[in-house]
């Protein structure tokens, strides 16, 4: 598994490049590997879950004006945004060729995916912890909070598969 390293002193501005970069990084995997699945039901569960990244990607940029509001544009933002990695701190195209093959069912996808935002919500949770920041410790705290809500939208989802 990967890992990010954060030393503490990250500003609110680091802290929402890094999860936007994360969230980025999700969002193309899930894409290309819509593209490889064979079955349907895979491809559009998939599918789905790259558009909700792209949501959680809204979300941190609306983040990120209300912090900055120098930034105006998604463009200009994304210009600085990393997404070499992606939730739990794993390099996308090394887990496309790992994973996929596994990608069989929709649960699968599922499961794969409730594991991911588990990774996602705990390193956000461990890394609000070790900030010096309070603005920062907010934001980690809030973005754990809302993996929370991805797993339980995730496993509603399986619940109805």
């Amino acid at each position: 598994m990967g890992m990010i390293l954060l030393k503490g002193d990250e500003t609110p501005q680091d802290i929402i490049y890094l999860a936007y970069g994360l969230e980025e990084g999700l969002r193309k995997f899930y894409a290309a590997a819509a593209k490889l699945a064979t079955a349907a039901e895979v491809a559009s569960v998939l599918s789905n879950l790259a558009e909700i990244e792209v949501r959680h990607k809204q979300k941190l940029f609306d983040l990120y004006q209300s912090i900055d509001s120098a930034v105006t544009t998604l463009a200009s933002f994304e210009d600085t945004v990393n997404s070499e990695l992606m939730e739990g701190g794993l390099d996308p195209d090394r887990l496309l060729g790992e994973s996929t093959p596994d990608f069989k069912t929709a649960s699968d996808v599922l499961n794969f995916a409730m594991m991911l935002e588990a990774q996602g919500m705990d390193l956000y949770m461990r890394y609000a912890e070790k900030s010096r920041d309070p603005r920062v410790k907010e934001i980690l705290f809030a973005m754990a909070d809302d993996e929370k809500a991805h797993l339980k939208s995730l496993g509603d989802l399986f619940e109805k598969i």
